[in-house]
Parts: structure tokens; C-alpha cells; sequence
């Protein structure tokens, strides 16, 4: 999932958000009489800064501030009474945590105001398009933007599409007061202005939002959608349903959830995380450094789909060789062609090395006599800079050194010192000599 980011990560108060690594979660501390959750605070800075506390000690990534009720019907609330509501709540917050802070405002006035005293970051649920001046403080502040599309008032066509919509318009306003990209998160909507079943809809189509290659936000907690589903469930008997809703959500494509239960929605999110294999139970990534060769049937053709296959697999190339040719040994067969790609992956080196027979066998490769012709040939030559010694398996391929028609490849992607091995590939192609060497062409 990383890689369809279109940028990796966003950093607030030296707080790393790598999208895509886990899902944050973000906890909501209502400065309003008039909650739809029951939790409003109002004014109660104290109160207010002792929520947000226990929320960072439940495991909350962010705590957003609102002081106007979003719930369907509330009237707006003068900006005045909504920045007395929410400035000193913020202020006594950022007192007491130095967790990211987002003001859930639309009105650029309130905006500024909590920027001023300790917000990071603009929650807008008119996505920049309700308040003219609120691009502008954001451009003027560098706030992070939480943008998200608000159904309400407008004619409905389809869920996805109409979000789309919105967002493309959000977006467009974003470049017109150049807005960076990397501060930008998006939010569905859910809850404002679509019926249950659309609100549904859209968690079951949420994935389909991840082509604009932004991290999305959703917000389920406590909702009356929930309610609907559960027979009419009140607000205080809608946990369960949130923790569903969180884990579909997480599963659909969801980067940040919106929560008021945070201690509940972590374990929630954590174990979603852990199912759809991202988090803190997923080892690490690896850089593999993987030989590719071919001298039966369409040679490229075979290197290309045998790239393609390990992307399949979920081993991410990150770097490839231009293709080169060599005589074969022994004689009697074709020439080969020969690459190299470097390739992200959390496969463990034998589980790797299955993927790579698998490859090979669905490229035609059959047992055949050593050294003979065959559609692919696909070795591990490094594994990040880890020595690996099991049956049929040595990393760094113990011959890496005596081949130069890995060699040659292996010095494009790898020009550095080789790992484990105290030379470089240029080195030891320089030794071995290029007889019989020749570039064919890209991979």
C-alpha cells in the first residue's frame, strides 16, 4: 500500500504519520452543550485537557477540537462564540500533550484564532469551500488540512462519484492558493448528508478513493447510521457497531480513524491492522537484490513478466538494471539475457525463495540438467545485508563474484560497496573481464 501514496508520509511536531504503515487514530474532544454524542464539555478547558490526556494515554495519535455540533439540523454558530468555545480548550490541550491538534472549524476566523493557540491543523467538514477566506489560512499558516466532501444540499448521482466530486473541487482550490499536496488529508463524509444505506455504501467503496493518492479519514463513531443498523441502538449503545465500522473501514482503505471511544478503537484498529497485514505484528521490510535471466522463448519478454510477477507477489521493485547479454555455458543452448532488480518485501528469505520458483514455474520452467536452458532463472543474490546459510539457499550467492553477467547488471543498481562481500560490483567486473558481455536494452 505505500506506494500508492503520492506522498509517503506527513510529519507534525516531529510526529511521524507514514500513511499506509499503520492506521492512526484520532480522538474527538467536543467543546459544545450540544454533542449528537453526549460528550460535549463546553467551555471546561480543565476537563477538556484531561480527556485529551487520557486519550494520548490510550494510545491517540491526534485529538481534534470542535466547538460547533455538526449533527444533522444545528444551526451555525456564530464565529465569535465558536472561537470562545474552542480557543481556550486548545489552549489548555496543548498545555498537557504535544500530540498533533486539529480545530474542527469551517470558518476561517476560528481557524486562525486556534492555529494562534496551538492547532496544527484545520479540520473542515465544508472541505475549503464554505468560508472564501479559509484556503487562504491555510495557505498563510501551512496548516495540515483535513478536507472532507459535505453531501448536504446537493443533488445526489452516486456516492463515490459525488465524493470524488467534491474532493476534485476541494483539490482545485488547494492548487489555486497552492495548497501542498503533503499537507493534505481526505475525509468521505460519512454521516453528512447521505442516507444509511449510501453511508454503507460508502465504506464498502472506500477503497475506490485510494486511486487520488491521498491518506483518507473516516469518521463512523457513534453515528446514527449505527443506530439505524442496530434497531435504533442509542447513542450510548453504539460502541460495538463503531468498532465495526473502524475495522471495515481499515480494511476498505482508512489511514485515520475519527473516534470518541479511543482506548476501544485502538485495540480495534491494531487488530485490523495485524488481518490485512500492516502494523507492528508485520516484520520489516527487506531490500532483496534479485538476479533475473532467460535464454528460451521471448527472452525480454520472459525478464519483463518475471518483474511484473514479483510485483504480483507483493515485492515491490524499486530499482532495475538495464538487460545485458552473454554466451551461454555450456555452448549448446541460446544466449542469455541477464538483469538485476532491487525489490522491497517482508518475506522471509525461504518464503522469497518459493516466490521465485513459483515464478519460474509459471514462466515454463520444468527440471531440466544443471546448467541447462530454461524460460527464467530467478536467484536471490542479497538479502538486505543479512548472510543467510540454509539448505538450498546461500545469501549472497556465494558465485556473485565470478559472474559478470550479473556482475554488469548488479553494478547499476548496487555502484556502492556490496553487502557482506567488502568490494564493489565495478571491481570485481574489472577482475573477471567482460568477454563475451554485450547491452541488449532496457528491462
Amino acid at each position: 500500500m505505500p506506494d500508492q501514496y503520492r506522498f509517503p508520509s506527513l510529519t507534525v511536531r516531529g510526529r511521524e504519520f507514514r500513511w499506509g504503515s499503520r492506521t492512526f487514530v484520532m480522538g474527538i474532544v467536543n467543546a459544545t452543550p450540544d454533542s449528537f454524542s453526549g460528550d460535549g464539555l463546553g467551555t471546561d478547558a480543565e476537563a477538556a485537557a484531561a480527556l485529551a490526556k487520557g486519550m494520548e494515554a490510550g494510545g491517540a495519535d491526534w485529538i481534534d477540537v470542535g466547538g460547533e455540533s455538526s449533527r444533522p439540523g444545528a444551526e451555525e454558530l456564530d464565529p465569535a462564540e465558536e472561537a470562545r468555545r474552542v480557543v481556550p480548550v486548545i489552549e489548555a490541550v496543548r498545555a498537557v500533550t504535544n500530540l498533533p491538534i486539529s480545530v474542527d472549524t469551517y470558518h476561517a476566523s476560528v481557524a486562525r484564532a486556534a492555529l494562534h493557540a496551538g492547532a496544527d491543523a484545520i479540520n473542515d467538514v465544508w472541505g475549503l469551500r464554505h468560508d472564501p477566506a479559509m484556503p487562504r489560512v491555510a495557505a498563510e499558516t501551512g496548516a495540515v488540512v483535513v478536507a472532507m466532501h459535505n453531501q448536504r444540499g446537493r443533488q445526489f448521482h452516486d456516492v463515490v462519484g459525488d465524493i470524488r466530486s467534491g474532493f476534485e473541487a476541494t483539490l482545485a482550490l488547494c492548487t489555486k492558493h497552492a495548497i501542498t499536496g503533503d499537507r493534505l488529508i481526505l475525509d468521505p463524509g460519512f454521516g453528512f448528508g447521505w442516507t444509511p444505506e449510501q453511508n454503507l455504501e460508502m465504506l464498502r467503496r472506500l477503497g475506490e478513493l485510494r486511486s487520488l493518492g491521498l491518506p483518507l479519514l473516516v469518521g463512523t463513531s457513534r453515528k446514527s447510521t449505527i443506530g439505524h443498523v442496530l434497531g435504533g441502538a442509542p447513542v450510548g449503545e453504539r460502541l460495538e457497531g463503531t468498532a465495526a465500522t473502524v475495522a471495515l473501514s481499515i480494511a476498505n482503505g482508512a489511514d485515520i480513524v475519527r473516534v470518541h471511544d479511543v482506548p476501544e478503537m485502538v485495540k480495534a484498529a491494531r487488530m485490523s491492522d495485524a488481518v490485512i497485514g500492516r502494523g507492528p505484528m508485520v516484520p520489516a521490510t527487506v531490500t532483496a537484490t534479485i538476479a533475473l535471466g532467460s535464454n528460451l522463448g521471448d527472452r525480454l519478454a520472459n525478464l519483463r513478466a518475471a518483474t511484473r510477477m514479483l510485483g504480483e507477489r507483493g515485492i515491490r521493485v524499486v530499482a532495475r538494471s538495464s538487460v545485458w547479454q552473454t554466451a551461454p555455458v555450456p555452448a549448446d543452448q541460446p544466449p542469455y539475457l541477464n538483469a538485476v532488480v532491487r525489490a522491497e518485501t517482508r518475506l522471509a528469505p525461504p518464503e522469497l525463495l518459493a516466490a521465485l520458483k513459483d515464478i519460474e514455474h509459471a514462466l515454463g520452467r520444468r527440471p531440466e540438467r544443471r546448467w541447462g536452458p530454461r524460460p527464467a532463472d530467478l536467484d536471490i543474490l542479497f538479502y538486505g545485508d543479512q548472510r543467510v546459510s540454509l539448505p538450498g539457499l546461500e545469501v549472497p550467492h556465494p558465485r556473485i563474484l565470478e559472474r559478470n553477467f550479473v556482475l554488469a547488471p548488479l553494478s547499476e543498481v548496487l555502484p556502492g560497496v556490496l553487502p557482506l562481500l567488502a568490494t564493489t560490483a565495478a571491481a570485481a567486473l574489472a577482475a573477471v573481464g567482460d568477454e563475451g558481455l554485450a547491452h541488449h536494452s532496457a528491462l
